[in-house]
């Protein structure tokens, strides 16, 4: 499925703050920050961890940063969802491996999939999250990883209980929806010179044609990280823009999403 949305206006509040989108219908704990164990395979994996107030198992979501790291950003949006009634952990993929950033390491995105694979195995033992109702969200190299994970083209299966995922301005080149069986959104900018939006929109037109559930909407003369409120820069030769009205409906499109597909909080 193929959407197309230009800038609409938005109040002035909505353009300084985040996920300003939807009325806040409960109380969260303070989040936390934590570890997600070693194992043989990885380090430890530092991670942010944000909850609902009222006990008992939540769908959760874990959030994939981009290729210049972690950031309170990213806490903010796991903060976020705990007031819409998730569990949402953020993690930091780059300080285990002492990196400060990774957006000139080809094979980046394929690591930051192996931690969120043992992230998503530490978070289904816990109690407060609902092992069944999980899903990923992933900025840039984020997205990346969330595809990686998804994408039957790689020989792992799907990490078990997740049942959506939301991509930022992923690369979509040499991907295949032919076996895809995780409903996935896509959202990107048509101005993106970092990862075409052309090669995503390929994706989600196979999807239609073979009935795999992806979706992609595009917002126009949006760049790459158009929801990342920075001044206008550019980054490794890229333009890089934020854009108010598609950041906002964007975070919109995701929760409305997840919603549909964990079931609502």
């Amino acid at each position: 499925m193929t959407r197309s949305t230009g800038k609409r206006p938005s109040g002035a509040a909505c353009v300084a703050a985040a996920w300003c989108v939807a009325a806040l219908t409960v109380s969260a704990r303070a989040g936390e920050n934590t570890t997600v164990p070693a194992s043989a395979a990885l380090p430890a994996i530092p991670a942010y961890i944000a909850q609902p107030a009222a006990a008992g198992a939540r769908p959760a979501i874990l959030i994939l940063h981009g290729c210049e790291g972690y950031s309170r950003r990213y806490a903010r949006i796991a903060d976020q969802f705990a007031l819409h009634g998730y569990v949402a952990v953020a993690i930091d993929t780059l300080r285990p491996r002492g990196v400060r950033n990774a957006c000139q390491e080809s094979s980046a995105s394929r690591l930051e999939a192996e931690y969120a694979r043992a992230t998503l195995a530490w978070m289904r033992n816990r109690p407060e999250v609902d092992d069944t109702r999980l899903a990923l969200l992933g900025y840039s190299m984020g997205a990346i990883a969330t595809l990686d994970l998804v994408d039957p083209q790689h020989p792992s299966t799907p990490p078990a209980g997740v049942r959506a995922a939301v991509a930022y301005y992923p690369a979509c080149r040499n991907r295949t929806a032919a076996n895809l069986r995780t409903p996935l959104l896509i959202l990107i900018g048509t101005a993106d010179d970092w990862t075409p939006a052309a090669p995503c929109r390929d994706l989600a037109a196979a999807g239609a044609r073979l009935g795999a559930p992806v979706t992609i909407v595009q917002y126009q003369d949006a760049t790459h990280a158009f929801n990342v409120a920075r001044p206008a820069r550019v980054a490794y030769g890229h333009h890089l823009q934020f854009d108010a009205a598609a950041a906002l409906d964007a975070e919109r499109q995701s929760l409305t999403f997840l919603d549909r597909y964990l079931g609502g909080p």
